[in-house]
């Protein structure tokens, strides 16, 4: 875990912009480049959930993420698009070929007829239909088992870049005073009271920046209600996950913490509070399948650091 402790320390950075303190921008630090270069991928899932009962999730944005969302769901050009259920139309396919199979060892005069094509097809759309009742299975099956069949984290993902993109990467730039990166994919949960951000970058993004730090994404809180939002307080939680992938295998290194206003600290898998703390995890991975290995505490250890 010696490395680990090193590429974590104070990676995130939560800057409170002077000029509008109702946005908080939050950066990744790049000070341990040269450990980081020793992982393909970097996952990092953000949850905002304010403590004002009269702070609902429609009071603050993530953005660009929910620009993007938006954007897509209104049927608009975005920046990411939908990753299509692949296993679905495979799981169609397979269920059509066994009609197909039946069709040729039963009656294969009939194959061609009106009849077995509509059954063929029909298999197909039903087996698409199917597999996300045969999913919801298999999650709630091994929900608590160390090798679980776990749900897709993400459910966007970037359009290839064009030369238009470096004039945006230049702007954004000048925009936000750093390097801004977009995660290769990334998923936006909103609920009534709190919002989720899943993002999945590749590590060779953040090697090419120069800059010490680069821009993850910003949160603005309504500034009517920005007061009352630091007086009541807030959880911003934060999951990181250095992943080396290798053959179809995926190794994960994930590390959590929380920052509550000012305060840092961890939860536990039991749910227990570490003050000052960062629970830790090793998971491998193969598709969907998902192996939980072993995890703990790292006392006196900060992943995120807030300026003021």
């Amino acid at each position: 875990m010696r490395n680990l402790k090193n590429i974590c320390e104070k990676i995130i950075q939560v800057h409170k912009n002077q000029k509008f303190p109702y946005i908080y921008d939050i950066e990744l630090s790049l000070a341990n480049k040269d450990q980081l270069k020793r992982c393909q991928q970097l996952e990092c899932h953000i949850v905002l959930y304010p403590y004002s009962r009269i702070i609902t999730s429609s009071e603050f944005e993530f953005t660009p993420f929910e620009e993007y969302i938006s954007d897509i769901l209104s049927r608009q050009k975005s920046a990411y698009i939908q990753i299509k259920n692949s296993f679905a139309k495979i799981f169609g396919i397979f269920l059509g070929a066994l009609i197909t199979g039946i069709f040729l060892w039963l009656k294969p005069a009939d194959l061609l007829s009106v009849e077995s094509i509509i059954s063929v097809f029909g298999a197909y759309f039903v087996g698409k239909e199917l597999w996300d009742d045969i999913e919801d299975f298999f999650i709630s099956l091994s929900k608590n088992l160390r090798l679980r069949y776990q749900e897709k984290y993400y459910y966007y993902k970037l359009e290839k870049a064009t030369t238009l993109s470096l004039y945006s990467y230049y702007a954004k730039k000048r925009r936000y005073g750093t390097a801004s990166v977009l995660p290769d994919r990334m998923d936006f949960i909103q609920k009534r009271n709190s919002q989720t951000i899943r993002m999945l970058f590749n590590m060779k993004d953040f090697i090419s920046v120069d800059d010490p730090t680069a821009h993850i994404l910003s949160i603005r809180i309504n500034p009517q209600l920005v007061d009352t939002f630091e007086k009541e307080g807030y959880m911003l939680g934060l999951k990181l996950s250095f992943n080396r992938r290798f053959m179809g295998f995926t190794r994960y290194r994930e590390v959590f913490q929380s920052m509550e206003s000012d305060t840092l600290g961890c939860l536990d898998h039991k749910g227990q509070w570490y003050p000052d703390a960062v629970f830790y995890r090793n998971t491998f991975s193969v598709g969907q399948l998902k192996y939980f290995m072993n995890k703990g505490i790292l006392n006196n250890k900060s992943i995120i650091q807030y300026h003021h």
